[in-house]
């Protein structure tokens, strides 16, 4: 008899497929749209925004970089906290982003 090697995948590998498969559900979205929701109150931190759209660090991170990238986020300034943190806001662009889903 003959073992058959079972090959596991890289843990690069599992986070790309969990990416694809949030991303085929619709639900990047939504967190973006909840990062977009939360910068209505005005410029805040990565952190803040967790906690004000409710969702993890690593969530808003990746989705405010998407977000920049797409140009609906802007970095205007640093906090005067040590470590400092950037303040993001949204731009005219993302401010007609967010508001066109409250309507929806």
């Amino acid at each position: 008899m003959t073992a058959t090697a079972v090959i596991q995948p890289t843990g690069r590998e599992v986070s790309a497929e969990a990416f694809r498969d949030h991303h085929r559900s619709g639900r990047v979205c939504a967190s973006q749209q909840r990062v977009l929701d939360a910068l209505t109150a005005g410029p805040m931190t990565r952190n803040q925004i967790a906690g004000r759209a409710a969702l993890p660090l690593s969530s808003v991170c990746a989705r405010c970089r998407e977000l920049l990238n797409a140009d609906l986020l802007t970095v205007m300034g640093t906090t005067q906290d040590k470590p400092a943190r950037q303040l993001l806001q949204l731009t005219e662009k993302g401010r007609v982003a967010a508001h066109s889903e409250e309507g929806a």
